[in-house]
C-alpha cells in the first residue's frame, strides 16, 4: 500500500498535498489550449495553476482567457503578465512567487501532460525516500500534436525507478528528461532560486535541476507521464529526431557549464545562513566540492574568511577526502551509478532498503 492510497489518511482527517503547476508563456499561442486542456485533466485532484506569460506578441492571452472563460475549474488557475520580457528563469521565478503547493512543477506551454502525470509524481515523491524533484520518461510530439518518438533520448530511468546519487557536477551532465517531465518540492526551490540579477533566459531547468539534485538528490520514474513537443521553434530542444543517439537540443545555444558552477557556487555563499541550517558547516564544504575545482574553492576560502575560518589546507584535505574515494565510482557509465529502487520498497516498504 503507497502512502497515496493508504485509507487510514483519511480516517484520521489527513489531506495530500497541494501541487502548483506553473506555465511559463511565450508565443504559444498555437499550443497553450491542450497544455491548459492537459493540466485540467489530472487525474489527481490536489492542484493549482499559475500560468505566467512573458510579455507574448501572439493571440496567446486571447487563448487564455477564451479557454478560461467558461471552464468549471477556472478558479484554479491564475493568470499573471509580466510587464517586461524576462525569459525563462524570471518567468519562472514569478509564478513560484503565486504557488503555494507542497510540490512545484515548471510546465512550458507548448508540452503536454498525461491524465495520470500529478498522481504518479505524486506517489513517487510520497514513497520511502525522499528527494529534491522526481522525473518521469516523455513521447515526443510535433507541432500538429502526432507523436514522433516513444521516449525522451536523455532520461535514463527506463525500465525500473532509479535514485540519482550524490554525485559531483565539475562535469556537465543530463539524464533526465525535459523540465516538464519533472515535479520539485517547492522548498527545495525556494533555497536554490538566485537572486534576480542573475538570470538565465534559456535553459533555466539546467541551473535548476541540477542544484536541486545537488541539494538532495532524485528520482528517476521509468514510465511515460508526459509529451515533449518538437515543433522546430523551441528555444534550446529544437533538433529534428534523428534516430538512435541524438541530441534533443542545440548545444551551441547552451550556456556555458562554467557559468552554471559559478553561479550555485555564488549563491551558496551569498546565502550561507540559509545552508548552514540545513546541511551545517561540514555540509556546506561538502556541497562547495561538489561543484568546485581545487583553485576555485581555494579562491572562495580566502575571499570570504568570516565563513569558513579554518585553515585553506583543511578545506584542500576536505576535498581529496571527498573525492579519492569515489574516483573510480564516477567514472563508470552512468547506469551503472545510478542506484535501483524496487518498487515493493519504494511504495511499501516491502525488501531489503538499496540505498547505502
Amino acid at each position: 500500500m503507497s502512502t497515496l492510497s493508504d485509507p487510514r489518511l483519511p480516517a484520521a482527517a489527513i489531506g495530500q498535498p497541494l501541487v502548483s503547476i506553473v506555465v511559463t508563456n511565450y508565443n504559444y499561442g498555437r499550443y497553450i489550449a491542450a497544455c491548459l486542456a492537459s493540466v485540467a485533466g489530472q487525474t489527481y485532484p490536489h492542484w493549482e495553476c499559475c500560468l505566467v506569460d512573458d510579455v507574448s506578441t501572439d493571440d496567446s492571452m486571447d487563448v487564455v482567457e477564451g479557454f478560461l472563460r467558461d471552464h468549471p475549474l477556472r478558479e484554479r488557475f491564475t493568470v499573471l503578465r509580466r510587464q517586461a520580457n524576462g525569459g525563462q528563469m524570471e518567468a519562472f521565478r514569478d509564478g513560484l512567487a503565486l504557488a503555494r503547493g507542497t510540490f512545484c512543477m515548471m510546465l512550458d506551454a507548448d508540452d503536454v501532460l498525461l491524465p495520470d502525470f500529478l498522481e504518479t509524481h505524486v506517489r513517487a515523491h510520497l514513497g520511502r525516500k525522499a528527494v529534491a524533484f522526481t522525473t518521469s520518461n516523455q513521447y515526443q510530439i510535433d507541432g500538429d500534436g502526432r507523436v514522433i518518438a516513444g521516449d525522451h533520448p536523455d532520461h535514463l530511468g527506463k525500465g525500473r525507478y532509479r535514485y540519482v546519487p550524490e554525485v559531483p557536477f565539475q562535469r556537465g551532465f543530463w539524464i533526465w528528461a525535459t523540465a516538464s517531465s519533472m515535479v520539485f518540492r517547492r522548498e527545495t526551490l525556494a533555497l536554490l532560486m538566485p537572486d534576480p540579477t542573475v538570470t538565465f533566459r534559456i535553459c533555466a531547468d539546467y541551473y535548476i535541476a541540477q542544484f536541486a539534485n545537488l541539494l538532495g538528490n532524485s528520482l528517476l520514474i521509468p514510465t511515460i507521464h508526459g509529451c515533449y513537443r518538437r515543433h522546430g521553434e523551441n528555444n534550446f530542444g529544437d533538433n529534428p529526431v534523428i534516430g538512435a543517439v541524438n541530441s534533443v537540443g542545440c548545444l551551441d545555444r547552451h550556456p556555458p557549464h562554467d557559468s552554471f558552477r559559478a553561479a550555485m557556487i555564488d549563491h551558496i555563499v551569498a546565502n550561507y545562513p540559509r545552508f548552514y541550517r540545513i546541511y551545517m558547516e561540514k555540509g556546506v564544504v561538502r556541497l562547495l566540492c561538489r561543484l568546485a575545482r581545487p583553485g576555485e574553492l581555494v579562491r572562495v576560502v580566502r575571499e570570504h574568511r568570516d565563513i569558513f575560518k579554518r585553515p585553506t589546507g583543511w578545506y584542500l584535505r576536505f576535498f581529496l577526502a571527498y573525492h579519492l574515494p569515489r574516483w573510480r565510482k564516477n567514472r563508470r557509465p552512468w547506469p551503472k551509478r545510478l542506484i535501483t529502487v524496487p518498487e515493493a520498497y519504494l511504495f511499501e516498504g516491502q525488501g531489503e532498503n538499496p540505498f547505502p
